[in-house]
């Protein structure tokens, strides 16, 4: 049994599609042509050429045929160089391109008649240069789609596969072959990752800078990298995506048969677009990258060294089958750390069973700690080790193991290392244990023979305990999404004749003519047709009839005033809260009026919304628009502080029952939505089918470009009760 994550064949992708097959050119080419090849060392060409060759150790360097491609011609490297491809008389199956963008579009029209189907621009000066640069790329790919040929780049660090010798870049080293498959739109953090793994001993199976994405996208290099059998699990870092939808559905199709973990640049607050809704000021390019990621099974890291430390965990461990972690040391303080980590990453510490406890006393001294963390004592023997690894790799109530070592003068590192791994294979052929996950740090080793030495053996090492127990975090979520794999569909259809009725409204005038917030009264019935129910409410046209409504509704109230130029009413004093009489409602009318028109002169009151006040706990359910990814639905805790806490989570629409109850376990503050301090429970199924309902009416109403439901109140007999909505909508195109 391997240590893999298993596959079944119903969970593989689907079959590729002739573009996507044409990218094994790339990975398995029979011979190459570097143009651009050079004599001179600071060049790009001539580190291309050195790592092609090994460095001139032959064992390392590429086995097919390489012809460098240089106008001079004469000999690089100790290899002819030819004048131009037509010269070199052989088939070519990839061309490497190290030359100046200006001449490579009548390059490729040339490499088509040579017959080249696959092609690595690495030069730059393409569409990152502006807009004769944009020019140039578009030339190139009108002379790849007529001769037939796939591009990686331009302005890209090459590609590599480890396996066959293939270093087809500049990166500064060739990393050995592995299980992680790096795709990356960065080709400086492919050099330094190369660089790392290198000097950490793990290896990679594949890897790919994409540069401008000109020709080959993320979305057919996953599922290139998902029909590999040499990789275990894709690493993969992006600033944007060129197509974001089409790498989501392939994202989502990929994490099925194998793990995806993600880093993302850009995503700080500068990116977020200006908006007049709270959904719309809050979120920005990083939330819906989040969401994407998340909906998809996709782990997103937030910096390298996770990055890393979790994709060498996926490729070498299967994922864990629950959240109930051992950790199994010689020294009291790194268990302690573990346990400290596995807090903040939200695991549990096993608890040990008596049978599991009995079977460690009968291998280990008497003194040792006898719960969880296992501290074996600090004169631990590479047997200790082993003896007390297959224990608790046989426990039932263990799954995961993150193994510690310290140094001291008693131990022998590399014994111990090789009985760990020893008892982990030993475990692995004894198919009526569980596959549970095993990771360790071995203070002090990394980078050592020590530390290769287990990631050699499928037992990913890392330089501290945290990192081990986040590299394990990230086995039990893969696990956990694996277990629960989203299904689509919402427990309550939404009203479709109420739909068409907001939708006949809008059409007839009901539309603000440039686009704009609906009226309460509008957005209130378009909302109930998604199942959302309101306080009782009535809209007055003055103190009079404020008066007769809330007589008739019952106090207290809530008045608010109605306006289609106030937005955020509690901004500009256009909310009074707690009215108990008639001489108070006609004073709140008032006294709002007047607040309101000297905050927005320009404000037409229409009148006042009075509503039965209802207590509880806020929370804020909104829609908005992403520019990339489309409709974005949030969820969080709400009121008049949502955008200074921001305690949200966001989902792309459409989304899955899973999707709704993982957003609202993301909302920080959970002990509020159980019912801190007497407020009610918050029933996260019921809040679950609401947002499964806004996010069917906006699939139905396109037209809705930003929504709030804030606050939505979760009381503790009426459920859930919106309050206040705001829905605005795009501009009248006639539909």
């Amino acid at each position: 049994m391997t240590q893999t994550e298993p596959r079944r064949a119903s969970e593989m992708p689907a079959e590729r599609s002739d573009r996507t097959q044409l990218l094994d050119s790339f990975f398995a080419p029979r011979s190459l042509a570097l143009v651009g090849a050079s004599a001179r060392p600071e060049s790009v060409g001539h580190a291309v050429l050195s790592n092609l060759l090994g460095h001139g150790d032959p064992t390392a360097a590429f086995g097919g045929p390489i012809y460098p491609v240089n106008a001079a011609g004469g000999e690089i490297l100790g290899l002819r160089a030819f004048r131009s491809l037509g010269e070199i008389g052989a088939p070519v199956d990839l061309m490497i391109v190290c030359i100046p963008a200006p001449a490579i579009p009548a390059l490729i029209a040339e490499a088509g008649r040579c017959g080249v189907r696959a092609a690595i621009v690495i030069s730059a000066g393409f569409a990152e240069s502006g807009a004769a640069g944009i020019e140039l790329q578009q030339a190139m790919m009108r002379a790849a789609r007529a001769a037939g040929i796939r591009i990686i780049g331009p302005n890209c660090l090459g590609l590599i596969r480890p396996a066959i010798g293939l270093n087809a870049s500049f990166a500064a080293a060739t990393p050995a072959a592995g299980g992680i498959g790096l795709l990356s739109q960065s080709g400086a953090l492919v050099s330094g990752i190369v660089s790392y793994a290198e000097n950490e001993g793990f290896g990679l199976s594949a890897v790919v800078s994409l540069g401008d994405k000109a020709d080959v996208d993320d979305s057919e290099m996953l599922r290139w990298l998902a029909a590999d059998r040499a990789t275990q699990a894709i690493a993969l870092y992006v600033e944007a995506f060129s197509q974001p939808h089409a790498v989501f559905d392939a994202m989502a199709e990929v994490a099925r048969c194998k793990p995806v973990v993600a880093l993302k640049g850009g995503v700080s607050a500068a990116g977020a677009r200006a908006a007049s809704s709270h959904t719309g000021s809050i979120a920005g390019s990083q939330a819906a990258y989040t969401a994407a990621f998340a909906q998809a099974g996709v782990l997103q890291a937030q910096s390298i060294g996770d990055f890393m430390a979790w994709a060498r965990a996926l490729a070498a461990q299967p994922p864990a089958p629950g959240k109930r972690l051992a950790v199994l040391t010689n020294a009291g303080g790194p268990g302690v750390l573990c346990a400290d980590e596995a807090s903040r990453q939200g695991l549990e510490l096993a608890t040990l069973s008596p049978q599991t406890r009995a079977a460690l006393d009968r291998v280990l001294p008497t003194v040792w700690s006898h719960g969880n963390p296992v501290d074996i004592i600090g004169d631990a023997t590479p047997e200790r080790y082993r003896d007390a690894l297959r224990i608790l790799r046989a426990a039932p109530e263990v799954d995961g193991i993150v193994v510690i070592l310290t140094v001291q003068s008693m131990t022998d590192p590399l014994r111990s290392a090789q009985a760990i791994a020893d008892a982990c294979a030993a475990c692995s052929d004894h198919e009526q244990l569980r596959r549970i996950p095993v990771v360790s740090s071995f203070l002090g080793q990394a980078g050592t023979t020590v530390a290769s030495h287990l990631d050699r053996r499928g037992i990913p090492e890392f330089d501290t305990p945290e990192r081990a127990v986040g590299a394990m975090a990230a086995l039990m979520r893969r696990g956990e999404w694996l277990r629960s794999m989203p299904v689509m569909g919402s427990a309550d259809a939404v009203d479709g004749s109420g739909v068409a009725a907001a939708r006949a409204q809008l059409r007839a005038g009901g539309r603000p003519a440039a686009g704009g917030a609906l009226d309460l009264a509008q957005a209130r019935a378009l909302l109930n047709a998604a199942g959302v129910r309101y306080n009782a409410s009535a809209v007055a046209a003055d103190a009079d009839a404020a008066v007769a409504c809330a007589e008739r509704i019952g106090y207290p109230v809530a008045l608010k005033i109605v306006s289609p130029e106030v937005l955020h009413k509690s901004d500009v004093g256009a909310v009074t809260l707690g009215v108990h009489d008639a001489v108070g409602v006609r004073q709140a009318c008032a006294a709002m009026r007047a607040r309101v028109l000297a905050e927005v002169p320009h404000a037409t009151v229409r009148g006042y919304s009075v509503e039965e006040q209802v207590e509880g706990t806020e929370l804020i359910v909104g829609v908005t628009r992403d520019p990339d990814f489309g409709p974005l639905l949030m969820v969080g805790i709400g009121g008049i502080f949502v955008e200074v806490y921001r305690d949200v989570a966001f989902r792309l629409i459409p989304l899955s029952r899973r999707d709704a109850l993982d957003m609202i376990g993301e909302i920080r503050a959970q002990k509020l939505l159980d019912g801190a301090r007497g407020r009610p429970r918050v029933d996260r199924e019921r809040l679950a089918d609401l947002l499964l309902r806004i996010s069917d009416l906006v699939k139905d109403m396109p037209e809705i470009a930003e929504l709030d439901i804030n606050p939505l109140v979760a009381t503790a007999d009426k459920g859930l009760v919106a309050i206040d909505a705001r829905v605005i909508v795009a501009p009248a195109t006639g539909c």
